[in-house]
């Protein structure tokens, strides 16, 4: 039973995996069934995915990317494939500010109706009819501030078919570097099934096919704004035949993918995978996907083609996904923006209330020390005037001696008294300075760093301000001369590019007015306005060139960049300067 359980299971696994599976077996090689990929902005650029960024199923493609994710995102797509073969997959990734990217999805294919044959081709009864294969992944990616993240992921495999079922794990790791100086491009690199136990299912294993792929990514940004981009990616896999182990040989191929974003609102993309320089172009189209994705507010509906290897229909198979992510909360580098802001705040608040502290302690201070002078010299004034009254019986001249030997002594331990309580006030006070002084340093440390990092944030500004007033200036120079040499279409595209700047920029307004009526046709105007003109040609014709500019003037009143009015008028006045200058009046 043995032999019939294991031709069952790879008879499924051949029949119902992707064409690109099928395709990469006739030459040695297997591929896991999850090899199809997972969410449709990858598999709509080809599967080029090992140095993108900023998507739900990065934990697959390359965990060291996922890193740099912004946004807490879910995503979920499935297809059709053949018959009654469905493939889907769900993810959700969750970045935070301090402690890297999480996440967590997952992979399945599900196919019903097999029919099960023992080794004397009877049909088995009795038992289930269907095939349920499914991945579980776990991902971690942490990033540095230098532009590198690195990640791994745990993959936890189940499959089942018809009655037997079999499991496994494995683990991949990705690295995925942006350099801070080449803010254009990012490469990435992953190694999957890099540990792996295989799948044992009926007493035989299935091992993993260790794979590496490494992968380049630009970026160019359309405007100044960023809004509208495009992305080209190329990836390339290496493998090692795992079916002919005495002449192991290495397999590889190549995926190309593109992406163009129009105001982060409508994605297009494009990709051809799984091809070689020596088959390139061979198979078309198999291996080609179009799609498209919009977005808003923060929710994503992506759909894909795909035309996969069918070999055995003959034909190429046509995969149509749809596929829904959501975007929610605010992104990692809002959440650190408003942090800081947050500290700044806690910061003016500690020292002023550190202040208020400080005013209210020399306030006690001061108040206890009044209290204290007030009751030591009531003290001694009471005490004084006792002795002075126990002296009324004394001879008067010696009273008057001892009296001012008492006055003597009192007025010293009263001077000595209110030293020593001056002295504990004075020391008590230089302590509470001593310590606010200490406390504003610090907290003026912080508020300088601050500061600095906000100096840095205004020269970025003010650059991207001179480049923009730059980027103006040329493009409005360039359709003055465009407008100078006639040009008006060129002239009208340049003011209109410096007008999506800025709408008050110089007289930009006036030379697109002035373009847009260069460039609109004469029978396009209205009666009335070819009526008024053609009076005033016929008032030109008898040298009434004062009637005539009145005349065409009527037509600048109701279309104000008339070019025939414009020229016309131009025309009547040079004749009537040329009159005046050989004295011969109108």
């Amino acid at each position: 039973m043995r032999v019939s359980r294991l031709f069952i299971f790879c008879i499924v696994s051949l029949l119902f995996a992707p064409g690109t599976l099928l395709a990469q077996s006739e030459t040695g090689g297997v591929e896991n069934i999850f090899s199809y990929g997972a969410g449709l902005r990858a598999i709509g650029m080809g599967g080029a995915f090992t140095a993108m960024r900023e998507d739900a199923t990065l934990a697959y493609w390359n965990p060291g990317a996922m890193a740099f994710n912004q946004y807490k995102e879910v995503s979920i797509f499935g297809t059709r494939l053949i018959a009654d073969s469905y493939y889907f997959a769900g993810f959700y990734t969750h970045p935070t500010m301090d402690f890297g990217t999480l996440s967590i999805g997952g992979l399945g294919l599900y196919t019903g109706g097999i029919k099960a044959y023992d080794e004397e081709a009877y049909p088995i009864t009795g038992i289930r009819e269907d095939y349920f294969h499914y991945q579980i992944l776990l991902s971690y990616g942490y990033g540095f501030p230098f532009g590198l993240g690195v990640g791994a992921t745990v993959k936890l495999e189940q499959l089942r078919i018809l009655e037997y079922q079999g499991g496994g794990g494995s683990f991949d790791l990705g690295v995925y570097y942006a350099p801070p100086s080449i803010p254009w491009l990012a490469v990435g690199a992953v190694v999957q099934d890099v540990i792996g136990t295989g799948i044992q299912l009926a007493g035989e294993v299935e091992q993993n096919t260790r794979i590496y792929k490494i992968g380049a990514a630009t970026l160019f940004p359309l405007d100044d704004k960023g809004t509208n981009t495009i992305a080209v990616a190329l990836d390339s896999r290496f493998y090692w035949d795992n079916y002919n182990p005495e002449t192991p040989q290495l397999l590889y191929d190549f995926s190309l993918g593109a992406e163009v974003t129009f105001n982060d609102f409508i994605m297009v993309r494009a990709g051809y995978r799984g091809f070689s320089f020596d088959t390139i172009f061979q198979n078309l189209p198999v291996g080609l996907s179009v799609g498209f994705g919009i977005r808003q507010w923060g929710v994503t509906l992506d759909y894909t083609v795909s035309f996969e290897d069918s070999t055995w229909q003959g034909a190429a198979e046509l995969l149509m996904q749809l596929g829904l992510s959501y975007r929610f909360g605010k992104s990692v580098d809002e959440q650190k923006r408003i942090a800081s802001e947050n500290i700044r705040a806690q910061i003016n608040e500690e020292i002023r209330k550190s202040t208020e502290r400080y005013e209210a302690e020399l306030a006690d201070l001061s108040t206890q020390y009044e209290a204290e002078k007030q009751r030591i010299t009531a003290d001694m004034d009471e005490k004084y005037a006792e002795k002075v009254a126990a002296l009324d019986d004394i001879v008067e001249d010696r009273r008057q001696e001892i009296i001012a030997d008492l006055t003597a002594q009192f007025e010293a331990e009263r001077e000595n008294a209110i030293r020593r309580l001056s002295t504990e006030f004075d020391r008590e006070r230089t302590g509470l300075e001593r310590r606010l002084i200490e406390d504003r340093a610090g907290y003026e440390d912080r508020i300088k760093n601050m500061e600095n990092q906000f100096e840095q944030e205004k020269v970025e500004i003010r650059k991207k301000l001179e480049a923009d007033e730059a980027f103006k200036s040329e493009r409005y120079s360039r359709g003055l001369q465009f407008f100078s040499d006639g040009n008006f279409k060129e002239a009208l595209a340049e003011f209109e590019t410096v007008s999506s700047y800025d709408s008050k920029y110089l007289k930009v307004q006036y030379y697109i007015q002035r373009s847009k009526a260069e460039m609109k046709d004469v029978s396009s105007y209205s009666p009335q306005v070819l009526d008024i003109y053609y009076r005033g040609v016929d008032l030109f014709v008898q040298k009434k060139y004062e009637e005539a500019i009145v005349e065409w003037k009527k037509i600048l009143e109701i279309d104000p960049y008339n070019k025939l009015a414009i020229r016309n008028i131009k025309e009547a006045e040079d004749r009537l300067r040329k009159l005046k200058e050989l004295g011969e009046g109108r």
